[in-house]
């Protein structure tokens, strides 16, 4: 078995900083649970990449509301539950149970999750409070995991409006427990299928550490020997990609099937491949910091004006926004939930220094 955090922050006060960050983790915590779940529970008689099989299927059956464009992650709890919640033929009714409870439990996770991050008002204790309390009814009802962590968010937010926190020096009972399970990752299988690139790693991490020189290579550390001969396509395209948000140390890892892996920050993550990329992968990489717009055949950079034309631009609405990764992959931007693919453009295709 391999683990994943899954801890909820606590937040220090009422700001929107400290019960975005609450929210934030809730949710995150929550889709992993879900479908780490649904792995266990589906993986015998799906097989482990039932995942990617079901929405190809949905893609397929109702292109509208599972756009084919798009990328769709497993842990996102707003992919399962909709198919949960809307999918007569989903395979999580199975898992969770189709009681009326527990549909209307999700359906009004959904709702919070679709609200929570329109800035019109400032988020409030008492909304995520409410959200904390709906995620854990639906968790408890359906023998999910993280129910203590949740309950520890409740009590941080009871204890937060009531003057309880933070003038107690003395930590309750709760708050000892809440240490103690928020510190615990959740166990996942090894079979659970690789997130996309640059999300989260997934399963053990290789003790071998590769390291990037400045000429941008990549050798083992004992021998200095190039694992240039292993990689598939451009050398050089990959390393940039793979390093184009540098990992930490400069220091990689590669698994048995090829997969590159580095910590960015403190959280580990998957940084590519040896071999070909996914073709379902989306948006691979790391967001860039520049955004941009169509306006006619140009796509302009928003921060200092400079247009470059595009072939792909003429099939874009005029004004769409758009977004570019550390791979190239030239993203439209649109609302929640909508982020679609255009083109994947090199850095000598791009505006010069946005790409490395």
């Amino acid at each position: 078995m391999s683990e994943v955090d899954v801890s909820i922050a606590l937040p220090e006060d009422e700001t929107p900083g400290e019960l975005i960050k609450g929210y934030f983790t809730l949710m995150r915590a929550f889709g992993w649970d879900l479908y780490v779940t649904s792995h266990f529970a589906l993986r015998e008689s799906l097989g482990s990449q039932w995942f990617a099989a079901r929405i190809s299927e949905l893609k397929d059956s109702d292109p509208k509301n599972w756009r084919p464009n798009h990328r769709f992650e497993p842990q996102d709890p707003g992919v399962i539950l909709r198919d949960y919640v809307h999918e007569q033929d989903s395979p999580y009714l199975g898992v969770f149970g189709g009681q009326f409870q527990k549909q209307v439990a999700a359906k009004k996770i959904l709702a919070t999750r679709n609200t929570w991050f329109h800035f019109g008002d400032d988020p409030t204790t008492a909304q995520l409070l409410e959200a904390g309390k709906v995620v854990r009814g639906f968790v408890q009802s359906t023998g999910m995991h993280i129910a203590g962590r949740i309950g520890a968010l409740i009590q941080r937010l009871d204890d937060i409006r009531t003057g309880r926190y933070p003038l107690d020096p003395v930590p309750s009972m709760d708050e000892t427990v809440a240490v103690v399970t928020e510190n615990t990752p959740l166990e996942t299988p090894e079979d659970l299928p690789r997130p996309s690139i640059g999300g989260t790693w997934v399963g053990a991490i290789p003790e071998l550490r590769y390291r990037v020189t400045r000429a941008g290579d990549v050798v083992h550390p004992d021998t200095m020997e190039s694992v240039r001969a292993r990689v598939t396509g451009d050398f050089a395209d990959k390393v940039r990609a793979w390093t184009a948000v540098e990992p930490r140390g400069r220091d990689v890892w590669i698994d048995t099937d090829g997969a590159v892996g580095g910590f960015v920050g403190a959280t580990p993550r998957l940084l590519g491949y040896l071999g070909p990329d996914p073709e379902g992968d989306i948006a691979r990489g790391f967001f860039t910091p520049h955004f941009y717009t169509v306006e006619g055949e140009e796509i302009a950079d928003l921060d200092s004006g400079e247009r470059r034309k595009q072939p792909f631009a003429r099939g874009l609405a005029d004004g769409a926004t758009l977004r570019v990764t550390t791979y190239g992959d030239v993203l439209v931007v649109g609302d929640v939930d909508r982020l679609a693919r255009v083109a994947t453009v090199t850095p000598n295709e791009w505006f010069p220094g946005h790409l490395g």
